[in-house]
């Protein structure tokens, strides 16, 4: 179901995540943070790297009409570090370096005896037309992109340099924006096995506009069934105020404890 408000997706690039080497933790973060900052995220893109197939998945992310688009990776000194070149190609605009951030990449070489900068500036490069996007743990310049009425943001795929550089340039722009807040919360629903689903599937319709999604768990068997089991619940409330999202979370776990209880269980809040 498409949520209307604030719409972002996530551009995640590079070949060592495609081939399993390292592990994305970027997108779970920016996930997070999104949601808490009262955004939607519509969709997460994993792409090589390619600047055929970067500069399509812009493409197709723009003609969605999202507010936001987050690139991370492909911004540090590396041929295949390809993600400015891809977007300059996607919005028809060249590639050019900030001034800004070449005069602190020179500085940083130069402290370390470096004198030879040609490869680290491009570290600096953005598109034309966009405002560089300091980096206050690292040398690559992410940028802040305005395409019609989408911004593009890109950012090192390093996990410190891009949490640090959300939180100072781009957490601000959504949450002036963005017109709701959530509230979430993981619970236990402590019962028998078979007693749990139908107050759960009642609760889901009850609160058809509350997310509430109960962990993976297999089919048991007749002994089983009639077990105590503990299950995890992911309850994600939305509302116009961080405030009215808390006291709306609160009467939906109100209201499943009670209907746990009057089936004998219990609920557990971490």
């Amino acid at each position: 179901m498409r949520r209307e408000g604030y719409g972002v997706e996530i551009v995640v690039t590079g070949d060592e995540i495609l081939f399993g080497r390292i592990q994305d933790t970027n997108s779970h973060w920016l996930a997070r943070r999104v949601a808490e900052l009262g955004a939607h995220l519509r969709r997460v893109t994993c792409v090589g790297d390619d600047v055929d197939e970067i500069a399509g998945v812009l493409r197709e992310a723009l003609g969605r009409s999202n507010e936001l688009i987050v690139f991370t990776g492909g911004l540090g000194p590396s041929e295949d570090d390809l993600t400015v070149e891809a977007i300059s190609r996607a919005v028809g605009r060249d590639v050019i370096l900030d001034q800004g951030a070449v005069e602190k990449i020179r500085r940083i070489y130069a402290s370390r005896g470096i004198h030879d900068t040609s490869r680290g500036e491009r570290m600096a490069r953005v598109v034309d037309g966009s405002k560089a996007m300091p980096n206050p743990v690292g040398m690559s310049a992410g940028m802040i992109l305005p395409v019609g009425d989408t911004t593009v943001v890109t950012f090192p795929g390093i996990p410190a340099e891009m949490r640090a550089m959300f939180d100072e340039s781009v957490a601000p722009m959504i949450e002036e924006r963005a017109t709701s807040r959530f509230a979430a919360e993981t619970v236990t629903a402590r019962i028998v096995f078979r007693d749990f689903f139908p107050i759960y599937r009642q609760l889901q319709a009850d609160y058809p506009g509350v997310y509430i999604k109960n962990a993976a768990t297999s089919p048991e068997g007749p002994e089983e069934r009639v077990k105590v089991k503990e299950i995890k619940v992911d309850i994600v409330v939305e509302s116009a105020t961080r405030e009215e999202s808390l006291a709306k979370l609160g009467a939906v776990l109100e209201d499943f404890r009670g209907r746990l209880e009057g089936q004998g269980g219990s609920l557990l809040v971490d």
